[in-house]
C-alpha cells in the first residue's frame, strides 16, 4: 500500500501494479477503509490523497483504472477536476463515498463491473448500471450556477445511477460540468455532473443532446434511481 500526496516526489512513488504493469489509482485520505476489497484482478491499488497529485500520476504511469471518492473530487480545484474527468474517459472508474467516522465505504458503482472492465479493452467495457428508458423533466445550469438561478429546461430519455442522456433546446457550449435537477423524479437536490459528449438530436427539433456522468450523487438519490 502506498499513499501518494502532492508533496511526495515521483522518485519516492512505488507503483503497485498488476501483471500487465498497470496501476489502479485510488483517490482517498483513508486507504485502510478499503481493506483488501480493491486487491483483485492482479492490480494492487496505489492510494493518492489529492486530485492534483492524482492527475500528475495519471500522466506518468500506466493506468488500469481509478477509484474516485466523490467528496475528495469535489474538494479539488476546478481545473484539476476538468483534467481528471478528461482522463477518466480513458479508464474504468469506480465512484465511492467514504465515511471515516463509521469506517464504511459506499460504492456508487458495482465493484464487480469495475474489475471486469479492468481486463477488457475500452470498446468492450460493460455498463456499470442498466440504463432505463424514461421521459423525465429536468433543469440544467452551468457549473458556476449551483443554485440554478438561470436554468434551462431539458428532458431525460434514459437514466441510471451512473448518468443520463438529456436533450435541451438551449446549447450549453464549452461546459465540461453542469448541474442537473430531476424535477420530474422527486430528487430536488442538483447533481453535479461531467459532460461526456454533446451532439445534435436525431430528430428535427433542433435540440442538443448531452451524455452526463453523475458525480456527487447522494445515497438516497442512488437508491431512488436504482429503483426505477
Amino acid at each position: 500500500m502506498k499513499l501518494v500526496g502532492r508533496k511526495i516526489m515521483q522518485a519516492q512513488f512505488e507503483s503497485t501494479s498488476g501483471g500487465d504493469g498497470k496501476t489502479v489509482f485510488v483517490l482517498t485520505d483513508n486507504p485502510s477503509l478499503y481493506g483488501d476489497t480493491l486487491s483483485r484482478g492482479g492490480h494492487d491499488p496505489a492510494f493518492v490523497n489529492d486530485v492534483g497529485a492524482l492527475v500528475s500520476q495519471l500522466a506518468q504511469e500506466r493506468v488500469a483504472g481509478m477509484v474516485l471518492e466523490i467528496d475528495k473530487v469535489m474538494k479539488g480545484k476546478r481545473r484539476e477536476r476538468d483534467r481528471l474527468f478528461n482522463l477518466a474517459s480513458r479508464f474504468p472508474v469506480l465512484r465511492t463515498r467514504a465515511n471515516a467516522r463509521n469506517g464504511h465505504v459506499t460504492y456508487l458503482d458495482p465493484p464487480a463491473a469495475f474489475f471486469c472492465n479492468l481486463k477488457a479493452s475500452q470498446g468492450k467495457w460493460e455498463r456499470s448500471h442498466e440504463r432505463r428508458e424514461v421521459e423525465l423533466a429536468c433543469r440544467l445550469s452551468r457549473e458556476e450556477d449551483p443554485s440554478m438561478a438561470v436554468p434551462c429546461q431539458g428532458t431525460i430519455f434514459d437514466i441510471s445511477p451512473g448518468g443520463c442522456r438529456v436533450c435541451t433546446e438551449k446549447a450549453l457550449e464549452g461546459e465540461p460540468f453542469l448541474h442537473i435537477c430531476l424535477t420530474g423524479f422527486g430528487c430536488q437536490r442538483p447533481i453535479y455532473s461531467s459532460v461526456r459528449w454533446t451532439r445534435p438530436s436525431e430528430d428535427e427539433t433542433g435540440r442538443v443532446c448531452l451524455g452526463l456522468l453523475f458525480i456527487d450523487l447522494e445515497e438516497r438519490q442512488m437508491e431512488a434511481l436504482a429503483g426505477l
